[in-house]
């Protein structure tokens, strides 16, 4: 068992991407799926102001980074986050492998971090 500070059980955090309709030229949506558990039992209390996403390493020719514009959250009340994300000011997606940072901090100061890749073709 992990254990962040103060002794708090951390939390795991596993996630996937999709484009679903984000493709290059456009500013639809892109999906991440974001898998929160604690001890190996769901974390299903989060809401979007517990998520932080990061997105780095600029692909060419994108205008803006998708960092923290999450324009959709569900909870699904199983551990499982559906997040929908687009670029900042409107700007169009570019093709390439976008990398990004998911944090997760519950309001019990339990936290985690993980990775996803996001392809836009």
């Amino acid at each position: 068992m992990k254990t962040g500070a103060g002794g708090a059980v951390a939390l795991t955090i596993a996630a996937q991407a999709s484009a679903g309709a984000a493709a290059n030229g456009n500013s639809h949506p892109a999906n991440i799926l974001v898998l929160v558990s604690s001890s190996g039992w769901p974390v299903t209390d989060l809401t979007k102001d517990h998520f932080t996403l990061m997105e780095y390493f600029e692909v060419p020719g994108q205008q803006a980074p998708f960092s923290n514009n999450i324009t959709s959250f569900r909870n699904v009340g199983t551990g499982a986050y559906l997040l929908q994300v687009k670029p900042i000011n409107g700007a169009p997606w570019r093709t390439g492998h976008h990398l990004a940072q998911i944090l997760v901090s519950s309001s019990d100061d339990r936290q985690g971090q993980g990775a996803v890749k996001l392809i836009i073709r």
